[in-house]
């Protein structure tokens, strides 16, 4: 009898224990993902404005002026493109999609793609020429890409 009590003793201790630490961890494990999403909004934001910075001191130097930028963005990145004078990146978050933008004063020409499926660090060229018009436009491009 002695042993079975023992025995009842220790599945209702340990069944207290898990049922204390269960909800503790999906907690913690909310509250970690919660911070994750704040500070890949934040990289995102200055990686916008890192790129924004960049396009506007290579149309500030004219013509045929290039400039090789490397980012950092978050790895939930679905794509980075620079469009109506500004640079919009656009990540994934519980919530749904998440868009940072950075204006820009550079003119940005047609030759400026959007870039997708990229993460964590990679370089981007910045370059400017003069536009059909005969005005210094400034586009992005990915040398990595085919």
């Amino acid at each position: 009898m002695a042993k079975g009590q023992s025995s009842l003793e220790l599945l209702v201790t340990v069944g207290v224990v898990i049922a204390f630490t269960i909800p503790v961890l999906f907690l913690l494990l909310s509250v970690s993902s919660m911070g994750y999403e704040d500070t890949a909004k934040a990289q995102a934001d200055a990686t916008a404005r890192t790129l924004a910075d960049t396009m506007n001191t290579v149309y500030a130097q004219g013509p045929d002026s290039q400039r090789e930028v490397l980012l950092n963005v978050p790895t939930s990145t679905e794509s980075l493109y620079a469009a109506d004078g500004e640079v919009i990146i656009r990540i994934r978050t519980s919530s749904g999609a998440f868009e940072t933008s950075s204006p820009t004063i550079a003119k940005i020409g047609a030759g400026s793609r959007i870039i997708e499926g990229k993460s964590g660090l990679f370089k981007l060229v910045v370059r400017s020429y003069l536009g059909a018009d005969g005005k210094v436009e400034v586009e992005i491009l990915d040398p990595a890409a085919p």
